[in-house]
């Protein structure tokens, strides 16, 4: 028997949030939380070193604990970050998942264990899972094999945290800027099923405001969280006559600073509007350029995306084609759209 559309897609969708699960949740109730010490208590990270016994065990305000978990570079809970030429203020949570390279600063590596191992104990009784390896020893093959396992794991784990969670959203969701956005990557489905999955979950594919604010930090966070994975956003060509839209029923600005620029074989000259003569004239006496930053003339690909290879600008793509949803949570999402 053929499974109708619909089932494969509810399918789908309960296979995605089965892999997330596998994946992302911790043994505590929430994933933004952490074991203590002594006691069968959860806390959230964001209340370590904060003043108050939490914990009940004080674990959370154990003074070895906390000389390290706070630092004169930046606020409570976050640590500055050297990285790639640049240093920011992030949480201690990312700083400890970010790899490829890591962060270069002054958390103690003890601190990452502890929140790797999702349990608070004094700095002196943990135990690091791995310890560095002699050069002048040969590593047996398999051992090879399992360290990279691990590392892959880790990779995963450390992204999971920078898309995925964050104190402030509900799952699957995490801070970026001033929405909660749910930066699926590990889903891979057509335009229509990624705002179908975002809806299940609350929420809708994202859209960009007027201000270009949104489009500024979305942009950081996916470089800085590593991901390759390219992403549908609410976007889409309606008809002839109407053209581009957001999900949110606004029109699109096409063009700069948004869209992606691309090669064209054939070149086309570009044109300006004059304030003074109050006239559209055509550029550099009509000079022919070969790179154009708008969808495709005629269109063939109606729907919107942020793209690694176009390094996540909108770019328009075939609506069929398999990408990870971008949602972001309505209650969150730009007042205006751009």
């Amino acid at each position: 028997m053929t499974a109708h559309p619909r089932q494969l897609f509810s399918l789908r969708l309960v296979l995605l949030l089965l892999v997330f699960c596998s994946t992302a949740f911790s043994t505590c109730p929430e994933a933004d939380q952490i074991h203590c010490f002594t006691n069968s208590r959860c806390t959230r990270i964001r209340y370590i070193c904060d003043g108050d016994n939490d914990c009940g065990d004080n674990s959370d305000e154990e003074n070895e604990l906390c000389r390290y978990w706070r630092n004169n570079d930046c606020e409570r809970n976050n640590a500055m970050c050297h990285r790639n030429g640049r240093s920011d203020c992030i949480t201690i949570s990312h700083y400890c998942g970010i790899t490829n390279p890591p962060c270069n600063g002054t958390v103690d590596l003890r601190i990452c264990q502890m929140l790797r191992d999702e349990k608070l104990m004094p700095l002196s009784a943990v135990s690091m899972s791995t310890t560095p390896i002699s050069t002048t020893e040969a590593m047996p093959t398999e051992p090879t094999a399992q360290v990279e396992e691990e590392d892959v794991v880790k990779e995963i784990d450390a992204k999971l945290n920078y898309t995925l969670r964050h104190a402030d959203c509900p799952q699957l969701f995490t801070r970026v800027g001033e929405q909660c956005v749910s930066i699926f990557y590990i889903g891979n489905v057509n335009w229509l099923e990624a705002r179908a999955f975002c809806k299940a979950i609350g929420s809708d594919l994202f859209t960009l405001s007027k201000d270009g604010k949104n489009f500024a930090t979305i942009l950081q966070h996916l470089r800085l969280s590593q991901v390759t994975t390219d992403f549908w956003v609410g976007g889409r060509f309606v008809n002839e006559t109407v053209g581009w839209w957001w999900v949110n029923d606004e029109p699109m600005v096409l063009g700069s600073p948004y869209w992606a620029v691309r090669h064209s074989e054939s070149c086309q000259t570009r044109t300006f509007t004059s304030p003074i003569l109050n006239q559209t004239l055509q550029a550099n006496d009509g000079q022919c350029y070969n790179y154009v930053q708008a969808p495709r003339q005629l269109p063939t690909a109606t729907c919107a995306a942020l793209t690694f290879s176009h390094y996540f600008y909108v770019s328009d793509e075939p609506c069929l084609t398999k990408k990870s949803p971008l949602c972001v949570l309505p209650s969150q999402g730009p007042k205006e759209a751009l």
